[in-house]
């Protein structure tokens, strides 16, 4: 492996092992594309149960289009109040504003990201060292004599 192409794949592992947390939106009103989390009042998740199943607690997805009655989301996942999760395939769900308690964003978390990325490529760094260094990458790997039984 040369140094350059290891030096991308480390990046690209820290890169692809992000983290993400939900946080209060900036704006009062979600715009459109945002991935969101929407918090379900237990009116709103009685009333939603036949289109997104019983006891849903909380809605993710990314906000289709929003008006003074309606949030429509591409539906990604769905949590119920029990802690089960359902993953969605970005179906199409207009969810009433009196059926969200909150809303939250998905926002890319710095910290954990970082620690997580340290996390992964130190983990592969010793994988690395423990099976030979650049020795693995040029043909023979640990042999010992270098003699063939």
């Amino acid at each position: 492996m040369k140094p350059a192409t290891g030096t991308l794949t480390l990046i690209v592992i820290a890169l692809v092992s992000g983290c993400y947390t939900y946080r209060p939106l900036p704006n009062t009103e979600p715009e459109t594309g945002t991935r969101v989390s929407a918090e379900l009042t237990n009116e709103g998740a009685r009333e939603l149960s036949g289109t997104i199943g019983p006891g849903i607690e909380h809605v993710e997805g990314e906000v289709l289009s929003v008006d003074s009655t309606t949030i429509e989301l591409s539906v990604r996942q769905v949590q119920a109040a029990l802690g089960w999760q359902t993953d969605w395939s970005g179906e199409r769900v207009a969810i009433p504003r009196t059926a969200v308690a909150g809303l939250q964003q998905r926002r890319l978390s710095v910290g954990g990201t970082g620690f997580m990325g340290g996390v992964v490529i130190g983990g592969v760094y010793a994988v690395y060292r423990l099976l030979g260094g650049a020795s693995i990458f040029e043909g023979g790997g640990r042999s010992g004599s270098g003699q063939s039984q």
